[in-house]
């Protein structure tokens, strides 16, 4: 098949996000707009505005349509649509989610990425597809992991986001299809939701340097590593991946890997504290150091059965391929979720 860059095409591309209601997808739609994209979305209950395209303001600027069921129908529906460019973000993305309910994660991450293959190559084969993986996928090694690292799944997220990779490419391979695997590092924002550690730890430090008299919140493993970037970063690079000559798979991520703690520590200092911790295990406690208020305390029941080793990703293909670039660090990304979540907290 002979192809062509997006970018040649003088008429508006059309997009659609699935997933757009969470953190990346509302950054790619935002994004996409800004590129003069006609942007659609997909969600259970299209009637309900997302508050994360509320707060960018972008809430009417992009077409909903609902999505639920079992069958093809309506994904033979959407797909009529004639989208240039589709981004598939929705999934079952909670580790601790997937542990419970494993059959549902095969439903959510395997059979609807597998049902919007099938229904491209049938309907609209010239059809652009981006597919929105982990890092949970690969095996730890303590080096840079890139594109071509082994993989190795432990959970059951994680399992069936491997298997989507691997169903993605043999539609690519066997039916020449444009598809893309971004394996995503960890990713976060202000548009995070709670039940993330990462946003968990910024909405309750804000409280407690709000309010002196609340309690301390808990925590799992603090040691655990993970490689952190901003979720809009990633938007970016996910929309420049699906506008080059060729389709191929992708790294997102910072090359740099941080502790829970270390993010902790950031977020706490930022507020104002002096994180000081002590302890072992689940045993382990954080004061402030000047007050000596107990700031956080560990609670086994946050740990995983098995937590991954922390991996780092190399994005030099990103780089090189789609000229993409982290425009938001570490210390921005953390001051960024503080000032959004001290804002919620002020408005209570």
């Amino acid at each position: 098949m002979t192809r062509t860059n997006n970018l040649e095409h003088s008429v508006p591309q059309k997009a659609l996000i699935t997933g757009i209601t969470g953190q990346t997808g509302a950054y790619l739609a935002q994004h996409l707009l800004t590129q003069g994209y006609e942007v659609h979305g997909t969600s259970r209950a299209p009637e309900t505005p997302s508050w994360r395209l509320k707060y960018l303001r972008i809430a009417d600027k992009v077409t909903m349509h609902g999505m639920s069921g079992n069958t093809l129908s309506p994904f033979e529906k959407i797909v009529g649509h004639n989208f240039d460019s589709i981004f598939h973000l929705a999934a079952e993305s909670s580790v601790a989610n997937s542990l419970k309910h494993p059959s549902a994660t095969v439903t959510a991450n395997l059979w609807q990425t597998t049902s919007w293959l099938e229904v491209i190559k049938t309907q609209s084969p010239e059809t652009r597809f981006f597919n929105a993986l982990t890092s949970e996928v690969l095996k730890y090694q303590d080096t840079l992991l890139d594109e071509t690292s082994e993989c190795l799944a432990t959970n059951p997220y994680a399992v069936t986001k491997l298997a989507a990779m691997q169903m993605a490419r043999v539609f690519r391979d066997s039916f020449d299809l444009y598809v893309v695997n971004g394996l995503l590092f960890n990713h976060e924002s202000e548009l995070r939701d709670t039940r993330f550690v990462t946003a968990k730890i910024v909405v309750n430090l804000c409280a407690l340097a709000r309010d002196a008299s609340l309690a301390p919140f808990e925590l799992g493993n603090v040691l655990a590593e993970r490689d952190f970037s901003h979720a809009e970063d990633f938007a970016k690079g996910i929309a420049a991946s699906l506008d080059v000559s060729e389709p191929q798979d992708y790294v997102f991520a910072s090359g740099q890997r941080r502790s829970v703690r270390g993010f902790f520590n950031e977020t706490a200092k930022q507020l104002g504290f002096s994180p000081e911790w002590k302890g072992e295990g689940v045993e382990t406690v954080c004061h402030d150091a000047v007050s000596g208020r107990l700031l956080v305390k560990t609670n086994p029941a946050f740990f995983r059965p098995v937590d991954e080793q922390g991996k780092k990703g190399n994005p030099a293909r990103a780089m090189n391929t789609l000229n993409w670039q982290r425009q938001i660090g570490f210390e921005d990304m953390i001051a960024r979720m503080i000032k959004f979540h001290q804002a919620r907290l002020a408005s209570v």
